[in-house]
């Protein structure tokens, strides 16, 4: 080996050192501000593509085993195991079985900003749901709606909805009684979100006698916090998660609940969390890695790079027979669904 060849080896190997300690630092720095999330809101921004700070994880323990250097290999193993450990460690399901009713419930977060539903509207009335929750739906996208005025039968009061109700729902049972949630707090000034809504349901062909008089056979709860985009809309969004969560808690015990929609929150988050822990619910999707539910559009022909945020979250006494992440129907959303048995 030449003195060049020698001192061109020597240089690589610096630059891989180099390299990979860059790397095992920028990783390092990114996972404990992911630990903080709780009261960090870089942090918990980063909970959003976990799945994405385990692969750099990964890519950076093997760098540094590559690069020669032991120790920090060692130390490389640690935030890959922090930031896997969420998305493969077991999670809480609903009832292993259930022998009541069966129904079909789904959510859509509709992107206000078009004129082209045809899709969302076939999809919609096309897939045998019986509870379909909707965001981002304002008076002008209701203009649109007609097929589903026509397809389910039942919807809340025009009075509480208002002109641009935002959170929406449609429902082939009948909807019994509907309210939004209270202490919810307000959408900030530039952001984007709605009132949850609560609906109690009878099942079809109940009467009006018997599902005045007794408990509700189903309640609903539809959500849209606002997206978190700046650290008061962040604020926003997790006071609105814990008073819907304590709303949930405070249902009468054995009361089947489902909670869907688009909760701008990934199942990572300490407050996606923290939501299911005060209300008691599990989350439909069954895994601690769910598909992408919210992606963005510019990349779509590609890929689908995003975070799964729409979830459908139920009591433990309501059996989930399947759960879907649905078709591209025009928005930045993919819908999704779940087939439930109520106890």
């Amino acid at each position: 080996m030449t003195a060049f060849e020698f001192g061109s080896a020597a240089a690589r190997r610096k630059l891989s050192v180099s390299a990979s300690i860059i790397l095992f630092a920028a990783t390092a720095a990114m996972t404990v501000a992911r630990l903080g999330a709780s009261r960090f809101y870089y942090g918990d921004l980063l909970a959003f593509f976990l799945p994405t700070l385990f692969v750099i994880s990964v890519v950076a323990m093997v760098a540094t085993v590559i690069s020669g250097q032991k120790f920090l290999a060692a130390l490389a193993l640690l935030p890959a195991i922090l930031n896997g450990l969420p998305l493969f460690m077991p999670i809480d399901h609903a009832a292993a079985s259930a022998g009541g009713r069966g129904l079909r419930v789904a959510t859509s977060n509709v992107l206000k900003d078009r004129n082209d539903y045809d899709d969302l509207i076939a999809w919609s009335t096309n897939s045998n749901i019986d509870v379909l929750g909707q965001q981002e739906v304002t008076g002008y996208v209701l203009r649109y709606f007609g097929a589903l005025r026509q397809h389910f039968p039942s919807v809340p009061p025009a009075e509480l909805l208002g002109r641009h109700p935002e959170v929406m729902a449609w429902s082939d049972w009948r909807i019994t009684k509907a309210e939004h949630v209270q202490n919810v707090p307000p959408v900030p000034q530039f952001g984007w979100g709605g009132s949850p809504l609560r609906l109690e349901l009878a099942p079809p062909g109940a009467s009006d006698d018997r599902a005045a008089a007794a408990p509700p056979a189903l309640v609903v709860y539809v959500l849209h916090p606002t997206t978190p985009r700046s650290f008061d809309q962040w604020e926003s969004r997790n006071l609105y998660l814990a008073a819907v969560a304590k709303s949930i808690a405070a249902e009468a015990p054995g009361t089947p609940v489902v909670a869907m929609g688009d909760f701008n929150t990934p199942t990572w988050s300490p407050f996606f969390q923290s939501f299911i822990r005060t209300s008691g619910l599990v989350d439909a999707a069954g895994t601690g890695w769910p598909a992408t539910t919210r992606f963005a559009r510019r990349f779509a022909g590609l890929f689908h790079f995003g975070s799964p945020v729409d979830h459908i979250l139920v009591s433990r006494n309501i059996e989930v027979k399947r759960f879907d992440v649905g078709p591209d129907i025009g928005s930045d959303h993919f819908p999704v669904t779940a087939d439930l048995r109520l106890p």
